[in-house]
């Protein structure tokens, strides 16, 4: 059996609504934004309906082992509950595996943007990016 690993998601102020209408144990998709104008890496996370429920956090492992390690990850939502904002919150469950890691453009309107040669991996090209592979 695989292993579970528990990751919250951020971002969930600007998707209350789709959280509402989520659930415990829902299955979610990660899809890698390339041209998300805010970070080249981000993964957005959406529930089984196909809409957004929020993304990774940036210092998060997760986003380690899918860019650099080239892996898919399955998940499901582990809780929704009410935080102390007063709005709702998700951590989800997780198993890393080989499945594909959807690739979209951040724009709605657009189509994603071609992988580069050698890989999902590659797709970063920032500075910092390089320097940590490199290492």
């Amino acid at each position: 059996m695989d292993e579970v690993y528990f990751v919250r998601v951020v971002g969930v102020s600007n998707y209350q609504q789709a959280l509402s209408e989520s659930y415990a144990g829902q299955a979610v998709r990660f899809v890698h934004e390339p041209d998300n104008p805010y970070d080249e890496m981000a993964l957005r996370v959406e529930n089984s309906a196909g809409s957004t429920i929020g993304y990774i956090p940036r210092s998060s492992w997760l986003r380690a082992v899918i860019h650099e390690r080239g892996r898919g990850v399955s998940g499901s939502i582990s809780s929704i509950g009410m935080a102390r904002s007063c709005m709702l919150g998700v951590t989800i469950s997780v198993a890393i595996c080989d499945d594909d890691v959807i690739v979209a453009s951040y724009f709605p309107d657009q189509l994603p943007p071609e992988p580069p040669k050698g890989g999902f991996r590659y797709w970063v090209t920032s500075e910092a990016g390089s320097d940590q592979r490199a290492a």
